[in-house]
């Protein structure tokens, strides 16, 4: 992250007094109204990114229905029994409407990321285009969009903090870690995974161990997800069986680690490069979105799960019921595609894409792997493998497994199983970007 972050983040402030991250000491002038202005803002904030996880989530739920029917997301969001027809229109023609808004939008660059913001102080996120990005985002997932969906509600709820910030006049510190925190919380309201969003705020965003932002990044997931559950539940996104860890699956582990990192280094790779060229501002941004969707409908056609998030991917490969031959292509073709709707200028996430394809990986080594005699569980191995790849691709082991774990609910061994093969692709990916002589690992990561 910028020096900015660090500065602002770090346990030890320029003028080397301890533990001065943000506001005064207790005892110190001020320090109770700062405090009840903080912990307000805190909570505040919190329902904002719960109300806002809710809100994305049934959008993207209306719009699916609307866009593919109600056999586009039953107990596996495939598409396999939407008409070939209607598979091709709903992307073509979303693509074609988010371009044109996206255009028009963009042409007054009023949209600015959030890692943006938290890099660069004097930048704020402006609400309404904002907000307008991340629905548009939302429509385009919604349609079959293979991008994830988690961007949306990541960007509304920083676009609260921004605004809850201002209420309560918070300077930029706390206002980079309160965005921070939103940007977590609206991730954790939309999946279900309180953990995973202060996780994400600690290892992603901020690259902080400071007890007082862990501590607003927690109880803002906290906050976000119980304001949620009536719209989102309470349940596992994924359903997974509780069967037992073996020695295969041990053995597994231990494949997954280069695998998972070498795969993990092409899905990044192939994403930053396409997001380098994508067509940003230009006036064919309605044709290139619109000519994604034709791509993506066709390809559909021999592969249904290829179309949205990525959780068809992953409820065919937890369940066991995705083939081989399929399994491999999707290896390839769920990157190929997701990288032309970067290039063709969607704006999205890639967390959800990138298990996709760590459980497409992890589905094709489990059927070989029984194939040749060797018999293993194919949801667990699906699961190992979809954490490895996206610990490389995030750079953040911890986040990686954390969202596994919750999106799952796995037995407790495997649990420890995946952190551990997060850890281990992602040690391995870094030695690898230091021996090839990259420069900075992120010319070949990118978030």
């Amino acid at each position: 992250m910028s020096a900015e972050i660090d500065a602002a983040t770090s346990d030890e402030g320029r003028d080397g007094s301890r533990g001065r991250v943000f506001g005064p000491f207790a005892g110190e002038p001020g320090a109770g109204p700062w405090v009840l202005r903080l912990l307000a803002a805190t909570a505040l904030t919190g329902l904002g990114a719960g109300v806002t996880g809710a809100l994305f989530w049934a959008l993207l739920h209306g719009v699916q229905h609307l866009a593919l029917g109600p056999t586009a997301h039953g107990l596996t969001d495939s598409v396999a029994g939407v008409p070939l027809v209607r598979r091709l229109l709903a992307p073509l023609v979303a693509g074609l409407v988010t371009g044109v808004v996206w255009w028009l939008l963009r042409r007054r660059d009023h949209v600015v990321p959030v890692t943006t913001v938290l890099h660069e102080p004097h930048r704020k996120l402006v609400f309404a285009p904002t907000w307008l990005d991340a629905i548009l985002q939302t429509i385009v997932v919604g349609a079959g969009a293979s991008i994830g969906r988690e961007g949306a509600p990541r960007q509304g709820a920083a676009a609260v903090a921004t605004r809850v910030s201002d209420w309560f006049a918070l300077d930029d510190r706390e206002r980079r870690v309160l965005v921070a925190a939103a940007a977590g919380a609206g991730l954790a309201a939309v999946y279900n995974v309180p953990v995973t969003g202060a996780v994400y705020v600690l290892e992603v965003l901020l690259l902080s161990k400071h007890w007082r932002i862990a501590l607003i990044a927690a109880a803002t997931s906290v906050i976000a997800t119980v304001t949620a559950w009536p719209v989102v539940g309470r349940h596992a996104v994924y359903p997974f069986p509780a069967t037992p860890v073996t020695t295969a699956t041990w053995v597994a582990a231990l494949v997954a680690v280069p695998l998972t990192a070498a795969v993990g280094l092409l899905f990044a790779r192939s994403t930053s490069v396409s997001r380098h060229l994508t067509v940003h501002r230009s006036a064919l941004l309605p044709l290139t979105l619109a000519a994604a969707g034709a791509v993506t409908g066709l390809v559909s056609w021999w592969l249904p799960e290829v179309p949205g998030n990525g959780k068809a991917i992953l409820d065919t490969a937890f369940a066991a019921s995705l083939g081989l031959a399929a399994a491999a292509a999707l290896i390839l073709v769920k990157p190929a595609v997701t990288a032309g709707w970067l290039w063709a200028g969607a704006a999205g996430g890639l967390l959800t894409p990138a298990l996709a394809t760590g459980g497409a990986l992890g589905t094709a080594v489990a059927l070989a792997a029984a194939a040749t005699g060797h018999p293993v569980s194919v949801p667990q191995v699906a699961l190992i493998m979809a954490v490895g790849v996206l610990a490389v691709t995030q750079r953040a082991p911890f986040f990686a497994a954390a969202f596994g774990i919750e999106l799952t609910h796995p037995p407790a061994l495997l649990a420890a199983v995946v952190l551990a093969t997060a850890l281990g692709a992602r040690t391995l990916a870094q030695l690898v970007c230091r021996a090839h002589n990259r420069g900075h690992e992120a010319d070949l990561l990118a978030h």
